[in-house]
């Protein structure tokens, strides 16, 4: 009975009329590591409402900036959902772009989500290019392969981008950093 309350909970708290980053953080925390409103949280991902699934997008982004692995059984349909969100839904493609590369733990799953990060650096938004530079990055750090096309686009992004792209892409730097001192 409580996991249907939870449940309904979020089905509520995702189409009410208030969101913002301190409800989607709460949210997260809410939701834990609670299997069963994991399940839920993907089940509105791929829901028809643009607003549930961009908030949805949102929360889960939120769950995997302190872990990913929450969101692992799911990297496939995550993955393919990146790859199918309407151009139109920028929002929802900002916060897949990042969630992505964090729930992508197989090298099949890297490489893939790492072509979807390349179409996301296409992209007409600047917020989904932002994403696109920190994902592939992120995946960079896990899969050694895509180290050199990460740094192309990190070049491009200092050389070329908006104020923002340059912020992303000088973060990665620093995260590329930070993981080469762990390592030795």
């Amino acid at each position: 009975m409580a996991i249907l309350r939870r449940m309904e909970s979020l089905r509520r708290q995702l189409r009410g009329a208030r969101w913002g980053l301190p409800l989607a953080r709460s949210i997260a925390e809410e939701i834990g590591g609670d299997k069963n409103a994991v399940r839920a949280l993907v089940r509105e991902l791929f829901g028809q409402d643009v607003e549930v699934r961009k908030r949805a997008a949102d929360v889960a982004r939120r769950i995997t900036e302190r872990d990913g692995r929450l969101l692992e059984p799911y990297a496939d349909e995550l993955t393919g959902l990146l790859e199918t969100v309407p151009v139109e839904e920028s929002r929802t493609r900002w916060h897949l772009g990042l969630v992505v590369p964090r729930v992508a733990h197989t090298r099949v799953q890297r490489l893939r989500a790492a072509r979807a990060m390349s179409l996301l650096a296409a992209d007409e938004s600047n917020v989904v290019r932002c994403s696109a530079v920190e994902g592939l990055g992120l995946l960079a750090v896990q899969e050694a392969s895509l180290r050199d096309e990460a740094e192309e686009m990190i070049e491009r992004y200092l050389r070329e981008g908006t104020l923002a792209m340059k912020n992303r892409a000088r973060t990665v730097m620093r995260m590329w950093a930070r993981a080469d001192r762990k390592k030795k």
